[in-house]
């Protein structure tokens, strides 16, 4: 199956660019970043109950597991990811028939409602046709068995997300029709996230349900295959945080009629454009008015919190040395703390991360596209910065030079999504600005006095 038209999607107006498309692409040598495979396992990886096999080796598995873990949400196959674990014996001589032994295995012991079947790069190497393979245990078992076209070496995280986004529109989506109509609402959406907004549609979803507005499903978040096959009942999709799975939506769009938009919920701002768009939409009056008094009622709220608990964050000067969406998504919440963005260094960044991030930055903050640890140091002195804050990699590095950072991406349990997440936000600044520790470990020891 070739995907090469993912490379260039009509929707986005950065891939019509003849010197640069718009997703990233890895240099060679360079594995530091998730591969494209890691990027299809961290959209269909939240799916509750079901079945996801590698075919790969074993270490295929093992390198995205730790990026995986956070994600599990709970249901009992969520937790599990199978792998073919391929030896040299079955890359030279084929592994097609052991294949279809594993997928009737894990349907026997398991049940799952259905199974994702992984390619990676030895994939390729084999030459097989994994298509029919799937089609194959289709037939067998009564079970969609799902073709996940995604070698590693095809590019990074967000053209993994778009092969999953395709896999989901021709297999999953739209499948159903036994839906009732007093399960449908006049504001029913959709959220269409990535990894690491995935854990954070719950609390999204949260805030909009005050006002009224239904989500049918989370693709990319914590979902059930159910709600996935009934996603095209929704009214509107919203892309969060990330345009990774662009190509879904169009999709749908093209299918379903169902039109989509952009969002993000860090900050008020950001919160206030977000449900704008959803209002647009939905052209309903009294879904207007009630959005507006919601709004009102939180930023005064948020604004007045503001005001007494986070004087001492008024001023003070923040790096970022981020990658991907995290460049962008936090800009609005940290001026609205009343920070100054001193800088922004980013690398592996797609071309709309850098327009987004010039929307919302003010005159005087740096951009530094593709920049190396050593120069983010030299930027941090030069500007007189307090705070750096990181996301992936980039967390050791103000570890490593004993400066006060805030790594927003990993295993971080706080979310800032929301009024409520710009309020933790806040909460974290605060503590990591008033720590103690950052001036005892720069302080000189008694013998080098």
């Amino acid at each position: 199956m070739h995907h090469s038209g993912l490379f260039v999607e009509p929707a986005c107006e950065h891939n019509n660019c003849p010197d640069k498309m718009g997703c990233s692409s890895p240099k060679p040598g360079e594995r530091t970043h998730p591969c494209a495979f890691q990027g299809s396992q961290s959209v269909l990886m939240p799916i509750i109950n079901t079945a996801h096999l590698v075919h790969g080796t074993a270490s295929c598995l093992q390198n995205g597991w730790g990026m995986l873990r956070a994600q599990s949400p709970g249901g009992s196959l969520s937790k599990l990811v199978f792998s073919m674990g391929l030896t040299e014996e079955d890359l030279m001589l084929g592994s097609e028939k052991k294949l279809l032994q594993m997928i009737g295995h894990i349907v026997r012991r398991h049940h799952p409602p259905c199974v994702f079947v992984y390619a990676t790069c030895a994939t390729l190497f084999t030459m097989e046709d994994l298509n029919a393979v799937c089609e194959k245990a289709e037939q067998a078992w009564g079970i969609p068995v799902i073709a996940v076209h995604n070698p590693g070496f095809a590019g990074g995280q967000n053209i993994g997300s778009r092969y999953a986004g395709e896999a989901l529109f021709e297999k999953v989506i739209g499948t159903t029709t036994d839906v009732e109509d007093k399960e449908c609402t006049p504001f029913d959406i959709n959220l269409i996230g990535e990894y690491p907004f995935s854990q954070e549609m719950k609390e999204i979803e949260g805030l909009l349900s005050e006002t009224g507005i239904r989500v049918v499903t989370r693709i990319g978040g914590d979902c059930s295959f159910d709600e996935l096959r009934a996603a095209h009942f929704a009214k509107v999709n919203m892309l969060v945080g990330g345009r990774s799975m662009l190509n879904l939506a169009r999709h749908m769009q093209d299918s379903f009629g169902i039109p989509f938009c952009e969002g993000s919920f860090c900050g008020s701002n950001e919160i206030r454009f977000s449900l704008r768009q959803l209002a647009y939409y939905f052209q309903d009056a009294e879904l207007d008015d009630r959005l507006q008094r919601y709004m009102r009622k939180e930023e005064a709220r948020v604004r007045k919190e503001i005001s007494l608990t986070c004087k001492p964050l008024k001023g003070k000067k923040v790096v970022l040395f981020t990658e991907g969406a995290e460049s962008w998504l936090y800009i609005s919440a940290l001026y609205e703390l009343g920070l100054r963005i001193a800088a922004i260094g980013t690398h592996s960044n797609a071309r709309e991360d850098v327009s987004r991030i010039k929307e919302r930055i003010k005159d005087d903050t740096l951009i530094i596209t593709e920049i190396d640890e050593k120069s983010i140091l030299e930027l941090y002195e030069g500007r007189k910065a307090d705070l750096m804050i990181v996301s992936g990699r980039s967390a050791y590095v103000p570890l490593k030079e004993k400066i006060p950072f805030l790594d927003i991406d990993g295993e971080r349990l706080k979310l800032y999504s929301g009024y409520a997440g710009l309020r933790r936000m806040a909460e974290d600044l605060m503590n990591i600005l008033e720590q103690p520790i950052w001036q005892m470990v720069r302080r000189r020891s008694p013998w080098e006095v």
